[in-house]
């Protein structure tokens, strides 16, 4: 558990520096860019993936199929 926080604790402050001197922005971008890109192709796959709609003859003609 100390080595954990050791890590931590090292890791953050690492980060930090890097955070402050800018160097993350280049990281940023690209996840913010790749994140979009997945996110654009999973919207396309499920456009393509999903079935078109059925339209029996009752729902067509508007009326409710218990109606009589």
């Amino acid at each position: 558990m100390i080595r954990t926080l050791i890590f931590g604790a090292i890791a953050g402050y690492v980060g930090k520096k890097l955070y402050d001197d800018g160097k993350l922005t280049e990281f940023k971008d690209d996840l913010v860019a790749r994140y979009s890109e997945a996110k654009a192709k999973r919207e396309d796959q499920r456009i393509q993936d999903s079935p078109a709609p059925v339209v029996t003859p009752a729902t067509a003609s508007g009326a409710s199929p218990l109606a009589h």
